[in-house]
């Protein structure tokens, strides 16, 4: 049975009762007058406070401020990713890109906003060094009406959850969000003049998903723990239409339309595949060595999902015995899914959805403690 929650990869909330989840991104800063190449990001002179909401992933399962973020919203946080956005006006036609980003701890942003007034804020999140991003206006050459964005060279599969902005608005301060609702990207840019002066401007984000979750709960077969310690050290994703496998990367348009917020302002997405076949998995999970227990441990990787039917994961692990000595260097384990095994109600993936699923490490035959397969176990499905 399919259960529906949406869920961020950073935190752990209660279900959400709806429909498709939508993001929401809530921003505190201020903007100064830095500014930078797209190619190299330096940090503006004064830092920038960033407060980040999500709402849920539909979620598909195989087997403390005063302000409160909309019902079926929960923090949103980028981690160390910039986040990439215009700002935009129709007469005349002006286009500011910018970025928030992070530097030593702190975010900021090289957005050079000269003259206050009435902008219209489209982006997306988040931004990463490869991703070249462009944007036009929308119905009837208007970025009042809403745009199109064009994301080129982001890659198919990513750790982090890539989703593009569907409503923005600038908030009375960090507690108010001054009516934020989706369809409705207008924001009123203040003037801050003098290095940290001036209240800021606060600046509320809907964000809605791109790409579609993988999240790989993994355990240790609890007779086979007593035994070996299993340290895991990289997860890797390859997704297939078929046998067809995926491109590294993807071209993805994506149309606004300005709206009432009676419906998404997201009017059609489009994924175009670009680069070399993805060949033995894409990393979106790394690490030194960490020990899998008996209990789920929860790992997340994100791609694209048009059209995608199958998905490969790859695992590699070294094993050890109880008293700490390396039995085994570098083991790998490929577990193939064909979505329709796994989930009765979908034959593909869909953008928004996180499909969840259970795995147990065991050995092939745990009675013969003296043959290899107790040291080279497998990954078995739940």
């Amino acid at each position: 049975m399919i259960t529906r929650k949406d869920i961020l990869q950073w935190i752990e909330f209660p279900p959400f009762k709806g429909g498709r989840g939508v993001g929401l991104l809530i921003l505190q800063c201020l903007i100064f007058l830095n500014s930078c190449s797209d190619e190299r990001i330096e940090p503006a002179a004064n830092s920038v406070q960033i407060m980040t909401y999500v709402s849920w992933f539909d979620e598909e399962t195989a087997v403390t401020r005063a302000w409160e973020q909309p019902t079926g919203y929960t923090p949103y946080d980028p981690g160390n990713k910039s986040i990439g956005f215009w700002f935009t006006q129709d007469a005349p036609e002006t286009v500011l890109k910018g970025y928030f980003f992070k530097n030593e701890g702190k975010w900021h942003t090289d957005a050079v906003v000269e003259d206050p007034g009435l902008y219209y804020l489209y982006g997306y999140t988040p931004h990463l060094a490869s991703i070249k991003g462009s944007i036009t206006p929308g119905a009837e050459s208007k970025y009042a009406n809403g745009a199109n964005l064009t994301l080129e060279d982001v890659p198919t599969v990513m750790p982090g959850d890539l989703c593009v902005v569907i409503g923005a608005k600038e908030g009375v301060d960090a507690e108010h969000d001054n009516g934020l609702r989706r369809g409705d990207f207008a924001y009123n840019a203040k003037s801050i003049t003098g290095a940290g002066g001036g209240d800021g401007n606060y600046v509320f984000l809907l964000l809605d998903h791109l790409y579609a979750a993988l999240r790989i709960r993994l355990r240790v077969d609890q007779d086979y723990d007593a035994l070996r310690t299993i340290k895991l050290k990289k997860l890797e994703l390859k997704t297939q239409v078929g046998e067809v496998t995926s491109k590294q990367r993807t071209t993805i348009d994506v149309t606004l339309a300005a709206n009432d917020g009676s419906s998404s302002p997201i009017t059609s997405i489009d994924y175009t595949p670009t680069g070399e076949d993805i060949e033995g998995g894409v990393e979106f999970w790394s690490s030194s060595g960490e020990t899998i227990t008996t209990s789920f441990s929860a790992y997340i990787g994100h791609f694209m999902p048009s059209g995608i039917n199958k998905l490969v994961l790859t695992s590699t692990y070294d094993v050890y015995d109880k008293q700490g000595n390396l039995v085994r260097n570098d083991c790998h384990a490929k577990n193939t899914m064909e979505l329709s095994d796994l989930f009765s109600e979908q034959s593909t993936t869909r953008r928004g959805c996180r499909y969840t699923v259970n795995m147990t490490i065991k050995p092939t035959y745990l009675y013969m403690l003296s043959e290899p397969d107790l040291n080279n176990p497998t990954m078995t499905i739940n």
